[in-house]
């Protein structure tokens, strides 16, 4: 009975204290680890190759119907190489129309101006031939211009010619009213003497009194009939004085009227012009050429007579010989981790990761404000990340492309594994304890 409770032959003491032993080194051991260790961190960001200069968008201020094609997805081109060509068929029409127009008003203003200076046929017909030599206009054109002058410089010259004649008229009836004022004064003369003879004969009883009488009649008939001429005569030298005016009067109003015509030609004629002007550089933007030399890519142009929108991306160029660069989506809570010169470790994920090695690069630039990704609605800032010198060799020819995918991790400053622990507890316990 008593030989079955002796005691065990080994001791748990041993075991224990040495279990114990080393879980306080290992406690200590990882306390003094956490502490005096320092592991370097980093802002792990998702981004693509892009060229340092960016890829050229090609569009158009006015869009249009595609004319022609010359280029697809994948074609190099040079800088000022033909792209597209759209159609030119309405401008064209509107740009005739347009000047159709402003020729028929440039060769109405061209006569108006020679009404307004009144000059004569011959030096209209050089002032059109300077215009038909400036502006290509049409001769048909022009000669309807110089038929309206010479008509409208016949009608006038008819207008003046027969006041010219009237007013001869005039001058002859004059001459014809002081030819016989000077027979009557002649007359008045001879019965004035007569009459002076007959009053002294009358005084010394010589002649009868009727003589005398009828006499003085005859002078006084004279007298009036002079009256009536010389009135007539200065009638007649005020209908010639309103003739000359007349003459005048035609001159002037053909000039006013030109001078008025031409002021809304003018206006009309800088109306038109500006049109044409922004027509021809509608037109001449219709041939579509490469900004710069490098290679066709997302092309959106794939019919003839397919409608291009103001303003819409019709394709992209990627600049040849451009250095590249990673662009970088760096989300908004580390952005006070990220700032210019920070080194950066680079993974391609389209290449096989047990032949590519990670390059090394730093931050170039980093955006003033944040982006936010319309799809996703992350917010993010874009850092720009170039590689660093002779990394790009590495690769062993691989070739980056723009748009490749790239996995960047941004180093930031060394911290001890203590702080990783204590931080979240310690942010969480701040916002814990506030309203």
């Amino acid at each position: 009975m008593a030989s079955s409770f002796k005691k065990p032959a080994w001791s748990i003491k041993v075991p224990a204290a040495v279990g114990f032993l080393a879980l306080v080194v290992l406690v200590l051991g990882l306390g003094l680890w956490s502490v005096r260790t320092e592991l370097a961190g980093a802002i792990i960001s998702q981004g693509v190759v892009e060229v340092q200069s960016n890829r050229q968008v090609v569009e158009h201020p006015d869009g249009g119907v595609v004319g022609e094609i010359f280029v697809r997805d994948g074609d190099a081109v040079a800088r000022g190489d033909m792209l597209l060509r759209l159609d030119d068929t309405f401008l064209a029409s509107e740009k005739t129309i347009v000047e159709s127009q402003l020729f028929e008003l440039l060769a109405r203003m061209v006569r108006l101006e020679a009404e307004r200076d009144g000059v004569d046929a011959t030096e209209l017909a050089n002032r059109l031939e300077e215009l038909r030599k400036r502006e290509n206009i049409a001769s048909d054109l022009l000669a309807g211009q110089e038929r309206l002058f010479n008509a409208r410089l016949d009608t006038l010259a008819q207008q003046t010619e027969q006041l010219g004649k009237q007013k001869t008229q005039i001058e002859n009836e004059i001459e014809g009213n002081e030819a016989q004022l000077v027979s009557l004064r002649t007359q008045v003369d001879l019965i004035q003497s007569e009459l002076k003879d007959q009053e002294g004969l009358l005084e010394r009883g010589l002649t009868q009194a009727s003589r005398v009488s009828a006499l003085q009649r005859e002078e006084a008939s004279l007298l009036g009939e002079i009256g009536r001429l010389e009135s007539s005569v200065a009638r007649l030298e005020g209908e010639i004085s309103s003739t000359e005016i007349r003459i005048v009067e035609l001159k002037a109003t053909r000039r006013e009227e030109a001078i008025s015509q031409l002021r809304d030609v003018q206006a009309r004629v800088v109306e038109l012009a500006e049109r044409r002007l922004s027509l021809n550089e509608r037109l001449s933007r219709l041939d579509i050429r490469a900004p710069v030399a490098g290679t066709v890519y997302d092309s959106q142009v794939f019919a003839l007579q397919s409608v291009i929108q103001p303003g819409e991306p019709m394709l992209y160029v990627v600049p040849q010989d451009t250095p590249l660069l990673v662009a970088a989506r760096v989300d908004a809570l580390h952005v006070d981790q990220l700032h210019r010169g920070q080194e950066v470790a680079l993974r391609f994920p389209a290449f096989n990761q047990r032949e590519t090695p990670e390059l090394n690069g730093h931050v170039m630039n980093v955006s003033a404000d944040t982006y936010t990704d319309d799809s996703t609605g992350f917010t993010f800032y874009r850092a720009e990340v170039i590689p660093d010198d002779g990394q790009i060799e590495l690769l062993n020819g691989q070739e980056l492309l723009p748009g490749m995918p790239v996995e960047a991790m941004i180093k930031t400053d060394e911290r001890t594994p203590l702080s990783y622990l204590v931080k979240p507890l310690a942010d969480y316990f701040y916002r814990a304890f506030r309203e």
